[in-house]
């Protein structure tokens, strides 16, 4: 990462082309003066949400631009080419529309692979409504209702239409599933599904040029450092810097999309916004904030606290739903192992350091039939060993006796044996007189060989950006729309409101797609109409299981919500 130099603020001004003059300070439009020229900001102060620290990981550049390699005028530009920007450009290309995007890295950079919407046709109004509720209650009451509810209308046309971009371009999901679907007591329901890809990156990747073969225009390696806003506080363009150091100015005639991810690899804001969770290992690289800068420069704010940050192990997979002992990194137990896999960090915050970085270790033995009372699937043993489709040989470790397995895991030998005896003694007694464990989730580790997951914790990803309206708009101190500009993806808004991301499997990156897709129909339009909707049905066949229906359909359908 590199980082860049602190910027002064603006002594002078320039000349304001066109009636519009380049962003400067946040929190109001430039004014100009009698001589045409921005008023003098020397002594403004930054705005609230923003220190001059933030700026030391950002290329984000307050000093304004007055010369350009070239000048460009489009309908869109959009700012990143990831999970939310190249679904904003290619549906900007299917709209007839001529867009550009402004890439920071050399290539697409896209996340996850997992997906989700809500069959409406097969819900019934109060099911959805009640799926709502029962999510907002997992993060405190804090989810935004206008962003969930933007999700469960849009998704459901949004995904559809990605996969089959995708399949236009040789690119099928691995797996398609309805079991997230409830069935409620009172006879309500809520049909979900998912789909997961092999790669978001890949997808994205072929969707970009996909784009660009229908007339987009693609700067990779010119990060936008600089948004172009009138002096009313229309946002007009972007301005990006390229490898050579020249600037391209950009102009937006329908609006600029802001999509260029979170800001886990902003120090300054990290610690400021999540340093409860500073100590954990980052899983991704140059997501410095730059178009939360951007959008706070322009006027915006930044989404109240907390910020929902995600929170992902080694030990995904059907092992996120095992309560298998947890040691930590002196060999001893330290919480209730049925947190699920979203919020163990906040357990561990409180007794780890930060040179820990997330270490622990998960522990079970090789019992065959009713490990776990009540948790459904093969048993944990079969999951494990040579050819394993869901463990890395190097992650996993196993030992004849409790010694053995302590000592290829790395486990303090004396410690982790004593923590592991001390949880038989409570699994034989049926109840947990340290943690509270129900005695129905507990196993005793007595039946060699034994197994240990040598598990880590990471940030994936941090789901709060800046504030938007029920369309993705940026909007103001206010809560008002700044005209122009828009936001998607995970630096749009704060749909979750926890302090972990606790939503729908699959919520995440389809709220990423949807407002992509959307913020750009909405743009171009005025409307929420696209003109080529794709929807459930083209895909329907997809989602049959092999009972030949929807599990939502099926009397074993789900009556609540399965946290991981």
């Amino acid at each position: 990462m590199q980082t860049m130099d602190r910027r002064m603020f603006i002594k002078g001004g320039i000349g304001a082309a066109a009636g519009t003059a380049l962003l400067a300070v946040a929190g109001c439009a430039p004014s100009a003066t009698a001589s045409g020229k921005l008023a003098d900001t020397a002594n403004d102060e930054l705005p609230a949400d923003l220190k001059e620290s933030d700026f030391d990981f950002s290329i984000v550049e307050r000093e304004p631009i007055a010369e350009f390699a070239a000048e460009e005028t489009y309908d869109i530009v959009v700012v990143g080419a990831g999970c939310a920007g190249v679904p904003a450009v290619l549906t900007a290309v299917e709209e007839g529309a001529k867009v550009a995007c402004l890439q920071k890295e050399a290539v697409v950079s896209a996340n996850g692979n997992g997906c989700s919407f809500v069959a409406k046709e097969h819900s019934t109004p109060a099911g959805i409504k009640r799926w709502r509720s029962d999510w907002a209650r997992l993060n405190d009451w804090r989810i935004n209702n206008d962003l969930f509810d933007y999700y469960v209308e849009y998704a459901e046309e949004a995904v559809p239409w990605v996969i089959s971009q995708g399949r236009s371009v040789g690119i099928e999901p691995i797996e398609f599933l309805t079991d997230s679907s409830i069935r409620y007591d009172d006879g309500s329901v809520v049909a979900v599904c998912d789909a997961t890809q092999a790669s978001n990156q890949d997808l994205m990747t072929a969707l970009a040029q996909k784009a660009a073969d229908g007339g987009a225009t693609f700067y990779y390696e010119t990060p936008c450092v600089q948004l172009v806003q009138e002096e009313d506080g229309t946002i007009t363009g972007a301005i990006g810097k390229q490898k050579d150091g020249t600037y391209v100015k950009l102009t937006a005639t329908k609006g600029v999309v802001l999509a260029a991810g979170d800001y886990m690899n902003n120090e300054s804001m990290v610690d400021r916004n999540m340093r409860d969770a500073s100590m954990f290992p980052l899983c991704l690289v140059n997501h410095t904030g730059d178009g939360h800068i951007l959008g706070i420069l322009a006027g915006g704010r930044m989404a109240p606290l907390g910020h929902a940050r995600q929170i992902h192990t080694n030990y995904i997979g059907p092992f996120m739903f095992y309560p298998f002992l947890a040691l930590d990194v002196n060999g001893k137990r330290f919480c209730n192992e049925t947190i699920p896999m979203s919020s163990l960090n906040i357990s561990m915050s409180a007794t780890y350091k930060p040179e820990d970085r997330g270490i622990h270790y998960r522990i079970f033995d090789s019992k065959t039939e009713g490990a776990v009372e009540g948790i459904p699937g093969v048993p944990p043993v079969a999951l494990v060993g040579e050819g394993s489709a869901w463990m890395d040989p190097e992650t996993v470790v196993s030992g004849n006796t409790l010694e053995e397995l302590c000592e290829a895991a790395g486990i303090p030998v004396q410690e982790g044996v004593a923590s592991i005896e001390r949880y038989n003694e409570l699994c034989a007694k049926g109840t947990d007189d340290d943690f509270g464990v129900a005695g129905s989730d507990m196993a005793a580790i007595d039946t060699p060989p034994f197994f240990c997951i040598k598990g880590d914790v990471g940030i994936s990803g941090i789901n709060a950006g800046i504030m938007v309206d029920d369309r993705y708009r940026v909007t103001d101190g206010e809560g008002n729309p700044i005209p122009g500009l828009y936001a998607a993806g995970i630096q749009a808004g704060n749909p979750c409101g926890g302090i972990n991301w606790n939503m729908p499997g699959g919520f995440s990156n389809a709220h990423i797609f949807t407002a992509g897709r959307y913020t750009v129909i909405h743009a171009l339009t005025g409307d929420m109409t696209p003109s080529n909707p794709a929807s459930f049905d083209s895909i329907a066949d997809s989602f049959i299981g092999e009972d030949g229906g929807y599990a939502w359909d099926s009397p074993a359908c789900a009556t609540a919500i399965s946290v991981w």
